[in-house]
């Protein structure tokens, strides 16, 4: 018997896409309702705007991400059986948009981990049971505001609501310590030290700090992960492996290398992909680099996804927004920041390419929504190529095929702007070449198979 999973990038989604007719969409979900278990990383909130206890945070990643209700109803259509949900868009619209999130996704029947009541909740495995097996899925995100990161709870405090958190920490030399210490003081910014870290932190912000740890055998900086946020959810792994015929672990990840460009994970990243294979993951999918895409690795027979690429992408279409984010962009609008609409805010900010300018080569009118797909390497800057679906194939000795469709997405007419197609032809093979090189740094390789990537095990 084989168990067939299906898996998405980020989920940044806010319209209806049932009513879409476009073959090349449809084509799509037929690969995620094939699968046994479809799933995607929801990078947005569920929720009304007046809803109960539903306010805007002081801050959000870029755009205040929210969806109407019905968009778990439109998940559950679509073929998702279960989404990740830790990320740093999951509080936007604080604790009761994320409530009103799961309330969703419950009567929907669509499985969520990744966020919950307290740390317990919010680490622990989301099930999906199939005629063919269990699934597990355990979410974590190594990039998140840090109130937004769910609390334990005690015999006599209450857990506090959030996310499931994998922090960072940086490992400097001596020289660089010191200059961190140096601009602190020019800042004005509190040094203390606590056991062999030092913390970093602005006036009134005793919890919330940037820790760093003196490494001789480090050159420069090197990013850490949180040794008792990796053992937390090295166990919910092996948990999730003690009691699912597949395990997936996921983390939302926006770190990349320092020294190479944002198509590179860190090697912390890598090494706790390694870990949580090492604890039983059967599958690591990692998402939220808008590289637009990372390469694949095969870890001990493991499949790890660095990152699928952006699935649905209209982040640009959320019908409001709070004064926040028109205030960031005031200089470049032509009405004052309480007056404007959401499409003028979205002009002010400006066509935005999260890695960087647009290559020099590329043209002006280049963006997500496109028909054209291009790809345009300059100094470690990308202009989107596209995004993939992985559909991982197991049987009982592990994974036994597995298959990459690569996709692209809709441009008009404005309803389906930001809906993800599968991409045909001479795109197909532009976008599946591009993961094969940025998978060969893993050793891995992809055969072309017509549209379709097989990843040769």
């Amino acid at each position: 018997m084989t168990i067939t999973i299906a898996l998405s990038g980020d989920a940044n989604v806010n319209r209806r896409f049932s009513m879409c007719t476009d073959e090349q969409f449809l084509d799509l979900v037929e690969v995620f309702r094939d699968a046994d278990v479809g799933i995607t990383h929801l990078e947005t909130v569920i929720t009304e705007y007046d809803g109960e206890n539903v306010y805007p945070a002081a801050e959000a990643g870029g755009t205040w991400m929210r969806a109407p209700r019905f968009i778990a109803d439109e998940l559950a259509w679509g073929g998702f059986d279960a989404i990740s949900q830790a990320s740093n868009h999951a509080l936007d619209y604080s604790y009761g948009g994320l409530r009103s999130t799961w309330d969703a996704l419950d009567d929907a029947g669509v499985a969520h981990a990744g966020a919950g009541e307290n740390l317990g909740e919010a680490r622990s495995p989301t099930y999906v049971d199939t005629e063919n097996g269990r699934v597990g899925l355990v979410s974590m995100t190594a990039t998140f505001t840090p109130w937004s990161r769910a609390g334990e709870a005690r015999s006599d405090m209450r857990g506090r609501p959030g996310v499931n958190p994998v922090r960072l920490y940086y490992e400097v030399d001596a020289e660089t310590l010191e200059s961190i210490k140096t601009l602190a003081k020019q800042f004005g910014w509190w040094i203390t030290k606590e056991g062999e870290e030092i913390l970093i932190n602005r006036h009134g912000l005793h919890n919330t700090v940037q820790r760093y740890v003196e490494n001789e055998d480090v050159d420069g900086a090197e990013m850490t992960l949180n040794a008792n946020d990796v053992a937390g959810n090295l166990r919910a792994v092996a948990d999730a492996d003690n009691r699912a015929d597949v395990a997936i672990a996921h983390l939302h990840t926006h770190e990349f290398a320092p020294d190479g460009d944002m198509t590179v994970p860190p090697a912390c990243i890598v090494e706790f992909a390694h870990q949580c294979a090492d604890e039983g993951a059967d599958v690591v999918v990692c998402q939220g680099s808008h590289a637009p895409m990372r390469g694949i690795e095969l870890y001990e027979g493991v499949p790890i996804f660095y990152d699928p690429g952006d699935f649905f992408f209209q982040s640009d279409s959320v019908e409001r927004l709070p004064a926040e984010f028109y205030y960031q962009h005031h200089h470049d609008l032509d009405t004052h920041p309480l007056e404007a609409t959401p499409s003028e805010g979205f002009a002010a900010r400006g066509l935005v390419y999260p890695w960087g300018e647009p290559a020099s080569d590329a043209t002006e009118s280049a963006s997500f929504g496109t028909e054209e797909t291009l790809l345009h390497p300059s100094e470690g800057m990308f202009v989107g190529p596209g995004c993939t679906v992985p559909v991982c194939t197991f049987g009982e000795d592990g994974v036994e095929r597995i298959e990459i469709y690569p996709a692209t997405w809709l441009s008009s007419p404005e309803s389906y702007v930001g809906i993800p197609k599968r991409a045909t032809g001479e795109q197909a093979t532009e976008i599946l070449t591009y993961l094969d090189d940025l998978s060969s740094a893993f050793g891995t390789s992809i055969d072309i198979e017509g549209e379709v990537g097989v990843v040769s095990l």
